[in-house]
C-alpha cells in the first residue's frame, strides 16, 4: 500500500501471498512509476519480474481504452523464461481488463498472429520470433511502443542475439521507457544502455555475484582415473543423498539425454529439457517438474536462467560452468525467496583453475564432499550392464525420429499438391538472419567468450592433448581401411597442397626481399639532408630580414645543370655552413650558460 499501487493490483498481490516488497521491488517500483528508464540487478530469486511487471500493470490502468495498441513489450533468453513472464503477468493482473499475448518459437504461428492482430496490451517475446513477426505479420508493429523491458538482459546479448536486440530497440519508438533486468551485468549491457537508455538509475539491490546466504555449495572431487565413472558418481549421490526436487546441469544435449536413459533404467524418475526437444515436450518437461512428477530434472544451460521453480533443494553441475555468470544462475534456481538449498559441483582436475576463478570472483566458500567408494563401484557395474539397453533405446530413438521425419515430408507434399495456389500466393517471408548466419553468429560468440574467460591460456591439457593424439591415430587407421585408389588420391592431393603452401611462402619471401630492395637510393637520401640542412639554417636566420640570396636562384638559374654537379654544389654549401658555425658558435654560447647561472641563484 505504500508504495501506492492501485486497488487490483493489490488484490492480485494478497492472492498470490505478497506482503512486504523486497528490497529491489521496493527500490525499482516507486522510480518505474515515474517513467524513468532503469538498470536494475539483484540476486536470483529477488522478484525481478514482479518488480517490472507491477509498475507497468499500474502505468496501464490509466492507457486510453478506445485506441487498442501493443503498450508494453518483455523481452526474454529462452521460451521457458517467458512462458513464466506470462503466467506470472496474468496472475497479477486478474483483476484488470489488461491483456497479455505470448510471442515465441516453437508454438503456432498463426495462432500468435492473430493474438497479435487483437493488439494486446502486453507482448512476452523471444527476440527472434518477434522480428518474424515484426517483418512478416500484417498489422503487427510497435508505433505506440511505451515500455520495452529487458528481462536477463546479460545474456539477451550473448550468443547472437545481440543484433537481433539491436534491431528491436531500433524500430521501437524513441519516445519510451527502457528496464533492463539481469542478476549479472557484463560489458555488452553497458554498451546497450548508452545506446538506448535516456539517464538510466542503476540499481543494485545485492552485490551482482552474491549468492543467498541460505546456499550450502559443495564440491566432487573427481580425479583423473576416476573420470569414466562420474555418471556412477552422480547416481550414487541421487539415490542415496539427494533424492528428490534436484535440477542436474550437463553440458550437452546429448549428455542429458543419455543421463535420462541411466536415471529411467536405474528406477529413478527424470525429466530432460534442452535445445533438441519441441517446445510442448519442454513446457511438459518443466510441468511435470514443477507438479512432483519426477524427482530429477536434467538440463543444459537452458533452465539456467530465471526459472523460478518452487522448492528446488539441489542443483547439481555435472558439468562444471565455464564462467562466473553462468556459475551465478545456475546455483541461483536454488535457496530462493530465502529457503534453503543446496548447490554441488562435480570437479575434474580440468576444471580445478576454473573453478578455483569462479569460487574467487564469486566469494563462494566451497566445501567437499566425499561419495562413499563402495557405491561408486555398485554403479559403475550396474552402468556396465546397461550400456546394452542404452544402446537399444537411442537406436529406437533413431529410427523413430526418421519415420517421424518422412511421414512430415509426405504430408508437407500432399499439402503442396493440395493447396498449391494458396500456398504460391502468400507473399514471401523475409528472415532477418538465415539459420546458417545465426549458427555462425552464435559460434563465433561462443569462442569470444571463451578468449575473455582464459585469457592468454593458449596451452591445452594433457587430457585435450589424449584426445587429438587419438584424433590423429583413428584417422590414420581409416585411411588404412581405404581402398588403394582412394588412398592415391588423398596422398596426391595432401602432395598438392604442401606444393601450394611452400609456393605461397616462397612468394611471400619474395615480396618481403623485393619491398626491401625498392627502398631510396643514396643518391635521393643525401639530396634531401642536405635541403633539410639548408631549411634548417633558414630557420634558424628567421628573426633577420631575410634578403633573396643566390641560393635560392641558384636551382632557377641552374635548370640544366647536371644532377652530379647539383649535388656536389649542395654538399659544398652545406660543408662551409658547417665551419661557419663553428666559428660563430663559440661567442653565443656565453650569454646562455650566464643566463642560466642568474636563474639558478635566482631560485637559491
Amino acid at each position: 500500500m505504500e508504495l501506492n499501487l492501485s486497488r487490483p493490483l493489490l488484490r492480485a498481490c494478497e492472492a498470490l501471498g505478497y506482503i512486504k516488497p523486497t528490497p529491489i521491488q521496493a527500490a525499482v517500483i516507486p522510480l518505474a512509476l515515474t517513467g524513468r528508464d532503469i538498470c536494475g540487478s539483484a540476486i536470483t530469486g529477488s522478484g525481478k519480474t514482479a518488480a517490472f511487471t507491477l509498475p507497468t500493470l499500474e502505468r496501464l490502468l490509466f492507457r486510453p481504452k478506445r485506441v487498442p495498441a501493443i503498450r508494453v513489450l518483455i523481452l526474454t533468453p529462452t521460451r521457458e523464461l517467458a512462458v513464466q513472464v506470462h503466467s506470472m503477468i496474468e496472475k497479477l493482473a486478474q483483476f484488470t481488463d489488461i491483456r497479455c499475448c505470448l510471442v515465441v518459437g516453437g508454438l503456432s504461428t498463426k495462432v500468435q498472429e492473430a493474438a497479435l492482430r487483437s493488439m494486446p496490451d502486453i507482448v512476452v517475446a523471444t527476440p527472434g520470433r518477434m522480428i518474424d513477426h515484426l517483418r512478416n505479420s500484417l498489422s503487427v508493429d510497435l508505433d505506440d511502443l511505451a515500455v520495452l523491458i529487458l528481462d536477463e538482459a546479460d545474456r539477451l546479448l550473448q550468443l547472437g542475439f545481440n543484433a537481433e536486440i539491436q534491431e528491436l530497440v531500433r524500430l521501437c519508438p524513441a519516445r519510451r521507457q527502457t528496464m533492463l533486468f539481469s542478476a549479472t551485468m557484463t560489458e555488452e549491457v553497458d554498451e546497450l544502455i548508452k545506446l538506448s537508455l535516456t539517464k538510466p538509475l542503476r540499481l543494485s539491490a545485492d552485490p551482482s555475484t552474491k549468492r543467498p546466504a541460505t546456499l550450502t555449495e559443495e564440491v566432487v572431487r573427481i580425479r583423473r582415473m576416476r573420470e569414466v565413472n562420474q555418471e556412477a558418481v552422480l547416481l550414487a549421490l541421487c539415490s542415496k543423498t539427494f533424492t528428490s526436487k534436484v535440477i542436474i546441469f550437463s553440458g550437452t544435449k546429448q549428455a542429458a539425454h543419455r543421463l535420462k536413459i541411466l536415471f529411467g533404467l536405474a528406477g529413478l524418475k527424470a525429466a530432460e529439457l534442452h535445445g533438441n526437444l519441441t517446445q510442448v515436450q519442454r513446457l511438459d518437461a518443466l510441468e511435470l517438474f514443477r507438479k512432483q512428477g519426477v524427482d530429477f530434472l536434467i538440463a543444459t544451460d537452458v533452465a539456467a536462467r530465471g526459472l523460478d521453480i518452487i522448492g528446488v533443494q539441489t542443483v547439481i553441475n555435472y558439468a562444471c560452468p565455464r564462467d562466473v555468470t553462468s556459475y551465478v544462475h545456475r546455483v541461483g534456481r536454488t535457496a530462493r525467496a530465502g529457503r534453503e538449498g543446496y548447490a554441488v559441483t562435480f570437479l575434474t582436475d580440468n576444471d580445478r583453475s576454473l573453478l578455483k576463478d569462479i569460487a574467487k570472483r564469486a566469494g563462494s566458500k566451497l566445501k567437499s564432499r566425499i561419495v562413499a567408494e563402495q557405491s561408486i563401484t555398485k554403479w559403475s557395474e550396474i552402468i556396465e550392464q546397461m550400456e546394452d539397453q542404452v544402446a537399444a533405446v537411442l537406436q529406437e530413438e533413431s529410427e523413430e525420429r526418421a519415420l517421424r521425419k518422412a511421414e512430415m515430408e509426405a504430408t508437407k507434399a500432399e499439402n503442396m499438391i493440395a493447396y498449391k495456389d494458396e500456398i504460391y500466393s502468400r507473399p514471401k517471408k523475409t528472415w532477418f538472419v538465415t539459420e546458417k548466419e545465426k549458427k555462425l553468429v552464435a559460434k563465433a560468440a561462443k569462442a569470444s567468450l571463451e578468449k575473455e574467460n582464459n585469457p592468454g591460456k593458449d596451452l591445452i591439457s594433457v587430457q585435450q592433448a589424449e584426445d587429438l593424439k587419438m584424433k590423429e591415430k583413428r584417422k590414420r587407421e581409416r585411411e588404412k581401411n581405404l581402398p588403394r585408389k582412394k588412398r592415391r588420391k588423398l596422398e596426391a592431393a595432401r602432395e598438392m597442397l604442401e606444393d601450394e603452401n611452400q609456393n605461397n611462402k616462397l612468394e611471400e619471401g619474395n615480396r618481403k626481399i623485393n619491398k626491401e630492395k625498392t627502398g631510396k637510393s643514396l643518391v635521393d637520401v643525401g639530396y634531401r639532408r642536405a635541403k633539410a640542412v639548408k631549411a634548417k639554417k633558414r630557420a634558424q636566420d628567421a628573426g633577420k630580414i631575410v634578403k633573396k640570396t643566390s641560393k635560392k636562384s641558384k636551382p632557377l638559374t641552374q635548370k640544366s645543370q647536371s644532377r652530379t654537379e647539383e649535388m656536389r654544389d649542395l654538399f659544398q654549401s652545406d660543408m662551409s655552413e658547417r665551419k661557419q658555425k663553428r666559428n660563430v658558435s663559440a661567442p653565443k654560447k656565453k650569454p646562455k650558460s650566464s643566463f642560466k647561472s642568474k636563474s639558478r641563484f635566482k631560485r637559491r
